[in-house]
């Protein structure tokens, strides 16, 4: 078996749901609602051949990736998946392309749904994959709506060792969507020392002990936190990186890149000590002031990348939940009346680059259309929009487009 790279399940606070309004019936393929990226994990699993093919490969959205069992056990498989709120599931997706062998590519699988981990499972899909084939799309005859999915590999093309999944997708819309909790507190891993993660709002800001490291630019989408990582030893590191916060409280896995690469370089595991966050030895957190992080990070470093600002789908109308970190900015502008605020839109690469471009550049007119309605003076705040001319990570996979969807604020 060739190597590739794992990762663990991790957990946080559970937290009062709201409704969302209906939604189109047309079913968005671009956005997997059992992705990692969007916050969904694997709670439970079978036996693997090792970390570096478990069940959470199959969440990554990278074909190279993905899961089997260990060797000659062929009996059937099956995952429980908690998504990040509840969805209604529409259509459903399998890679199997980069299998190490045709005959090794699941074959028979299914897919249910439920409203809990433990039971209470509707069929979705049951389905015959072929063999060796990426983006294998199968519509629900009638979408059910749910929080956790229960997928079922039961068959391969004949291998007599191994049975290989690359990729699983699901697709639909939200129904049920969970607000951000308070993920604030020190968390433990077994290579990297603590973490230590302030968060206010929907912006954080921490440090993690080895090497020095660092968490800054770092935003919430629901219980996805991205961020950038720097590590300081003799020379500089730094590169984008992605924890989710599942809903039992107890750990989070993350992922990190080393600047624009495609596949990631690493994992985090990290099991939650306290809600005491404490310090690390190189950084002691800063007094809170006017404006939060945002604020912290502007006075620092003169800007601030904001992953906590979102927008609908295609759309430069901000998302209700973007308020927190707006507001921070409007107390950030009142609380430093002589600065000047330049802010950026960045999007990722789906679509033509000129409408990528108006895009991003609506995108920053209304963060300054905000401000200003908030009682910032016009004449402090410019606008400009980038498209996906500035990525911060690979633009190859949905987690790399999801880091390069952003607005950033420097001052003057």
């Amino acid at each position: 078996m060739s190597l590739v790279r794992g990762v663990v399940v991790a957990f946080a606070a559970l937290v009062v749901a709201y409704t969302l309004p209906a939604f189109a019936d047309k079913v968005d393929t671009k956005n997997n609602l059992a992705s990692f990226g969007a916050g969904a994990i694997v709670i439970k699993q079978p036996a693997v051949y090792s970390d570096s093919w478990s069940g959470f490969w199959l969440l990554d959205e990278d074909p190279v990736t993905g899961y089997a069992p260990p060797e000659g056990d062929l009996t059937p498989k099956e995952f429980v998946i908690e998504l990040a709120d509840t969805d209604s599931i529409a259509e459903v997706s399998f890679d199997s392309a980069q299998a190490e062998t045709g005959a090794r590519s699941s074959k028979d699988v299914s897919v249910e749904i439920s409203d809990k981990a433990d039971g209470g499972w509707q069929p979705l899909v049951t389905a015959t994959l072929a063999e060796s084939t990426d983006n294998q799309h199968f519509p629900v005859k009638t979408p059910k709506t749910g929080r956790y999915l229960k997928l079922t590999l039961k068959t391969n093309h004949g291998d007599a060792k191994y049975n290989e999944l690359m990729g699983f997708g699901a697709y639909g819309k939200v129904v049920t969507k969970q607000p951000v909790a308070d993920f604030s507190g020190a968390f433990e891993t077994t290579q990297f020392g603590a973490f230590r993660i302030k968060q206010t709002g929907i912006t954080a800001i921490g440090c993690y002990e080895h090497k020095n490291g660092m968490i800054t630019n770092a935003g919430f989408d629901g219980r996805v936190l991205r961020f950038t990582w720097s590590e300081v030893t003799n020379e500089s590191h730094s590169g984008p990186a992605i924890l989710v916060f599942p809903s039992d409280g107890k750990s989070f896995l993350g992922l990190w890149w080393n600047g624009v690469d495609a596949h990631p370089a690493g994992r985090w595991d990290g099991v939650f000590k306290s809600k005491t966050i404490g310090v690390c030895p190189h950084f002691n957190f800063p007094a809170q002031k006017a404006g939060g992080d945002v604020a912290d990070a502007l006075r620092k470093d003169g800007r601030v990348r904001i992953y906590g600002i979102t927008f609908d789908t295609d759309s430069d109308h901000l998302k209700d939940e973007s308020k927190l970190v707006l507001e921070q900015l409007v107390a950030t502008a009142k609380a430093e009346p002589t600065w000047k605020l330049a802010i950026e839109g960045h999007t990722d690469s789906s679509g033509a680059a000129d409408h990528n471009q108006t895009l991003s550049e609506k995108r920053a007119a209304s963060v300054k259309a905000y401000l200003v309605k908030a009682g910032v003076k016009a004449d402090r705040l410019t606008t400009s929009g980038f498209g996906a001319t500035k990525p911060v990570s690979s633009n190859d996979t949905s987690l790399g487009r999801s880091q390069n969807r952003r607005v950033e604020v420097t001052k003057s």
